[in-house]
């Protein structure tokens, strides 16, 4: 008897221990950087990524401040475009939290109508699909004067440098269906459709990376990394530490001349077919977060980028929005949150500063 009094004991305490394991794991970690959907609060994707809670930066899923707001491509229902964009989540407003869309900057700075688009489907790239949009008369039809194309840096080269058809012609005549019917590719919703329980898989993820963190500091932690700069630059708890993906080191291998001079050239020949039709052409590559903070990096093992520094370099027949430049400057007066320190995306200051700097007034208002 007392044998299995023993083993009815020893299996209540063992479950006790693992149901208070998940009540305080999912208070401390998950449940912070998960939290309701109803809440409306918005977690950066490296923190939900790291369960680390000292480097978050809670915010508002969408605050807006601004009277007039750009076009998406799904609310178009037709007629004049001043300023097409096109990228990827940067463009689509995924660090979210104040004014998260930098196409609200230039609608309401300099007052032009914006439409947001999506790659469309049955091309390789955004240059493609721009070409095909040219080629098509959809953009001269609809009175477009700029498109800005963005990308963030680490995935530029792989994006831009693919073989493009600069004779691809759409036979779809109705241009508001071809850009309505787009797959949505960037969607909060799909985040957090259904609510965490206390019970769940994720508080093992969240024990594994603060137990590393705990034991073995800083450095790699697989698809991000965490090191400690020599500045605060965030308003998060750990002011001074910067997280980071991995790919923003990983894809560095990408940046060589010949890449660089590719993706040139592709700009290069779509600036040729757009200014035809009297349309600028503006490349606007977001700088990795990597990238942009590394100077102020303790740890200096990790590799260089020059990505920008060569592109510098380059003849051009379209615009260059040099972010890495004009962050750079503000970083310089000791600027913070120019990114979410738990986010790979920038923040409402940085599309600010960016929108509004003379390069970007120089060219709109020309």
């Amino acid at each position: 008897m007392d044998k299995y009094r023993k083993i009815t004991y020893f299996w209540i305490i063992a479950l006790l221990i693992l149901l208070l394991f998940h009540i305080t794991t999912y208070f401390v970690y998950t449940s912070v950087v998960y939290p309701n959907p109803d809440d409306n609060k918005y977690i950066g994707d490296l923190g939900r990524t790291s369960y680390m809670v000292d480097i978050l930066h809670e915010r508002p899923i969408n605050k807006q401040t601004f009277t007039k707001s750009y076009i998406d491509f799904k609310d178009y229902n037709g007629g004049k475009v001043d300023l097409v964009t096109i990228g990827d989540s940067f463009s689509q407003g995924m660090g979210f939290g104040l004014n998260r869309f930098y196409q609200d900057y230039i609608v309401n700075e300099y007052n032009l109508k914006v439409l947001n688009i999506q790659q469309l489907s049955g091309t390789d790239n955004y240059i493609e699909t721009i070409v095909l949009l040219a080629n098509s008369n959809y953009l001269k039809t609809i009175g477009v004067k700029y498109i800005l194309i963005e990308s963030v840096q680490r995935e530029a080269l792989e994006r831009l440098t693919k073989r493009v058809n600069f004779f691809k012609i759409s036979k779809n005549e109705n241009f508001t269906s071809l850009i309505n019917n787009q797959k949505e590719i960037y969607n909060i919703n799909s985040l957090s459709e259904n609510k965490i329980t206390m019970i769940n898989n994720l508080n093992i993820n969240a024990l594994k990376y603060n137990l590393k963190y705990f034991f073995s500091g800083y450095g790699s932690f697989g698809s991000f990394y965490r090191e400690k700069l020599n500045q605060k630059f965030f308003t998060a708890k750990s002011s001074s530490d910067i997280m980071f993906y991995a790919d923003d080191i990983n894809k560095l291998s990408l940046e060589n001349v010949e890449n660089i001079k590719l993706l040139n050239y592709n700009l290069n020949r779509l600036s040729d077919i757009l200014e035809k039709q009297n349309i600028k052409l503006i490349f606007m590559p977001a700088v990795d977060k990597y990238n942009l903070y590394r100077k102020y990096i303790i740890n200096q093992e990790y590799p260089k980028s020059l990505f920008f520094e060569d592109l510098r370099s380059l003849s051009k027949k379209y615009y260059f929005i040099d972010t890495k430049e004009i962050l750079e400057k503000e970083l310089k007066k000791g600027v913070i949150d120019l990114f979410y320190s738990d986010d790979t995306h920038w923040s409402y200051k940085a599309s600010e500063i960016i929108i509004q700097d003379d390069l970007f007034r120089s060219i709109v208002q020309d």
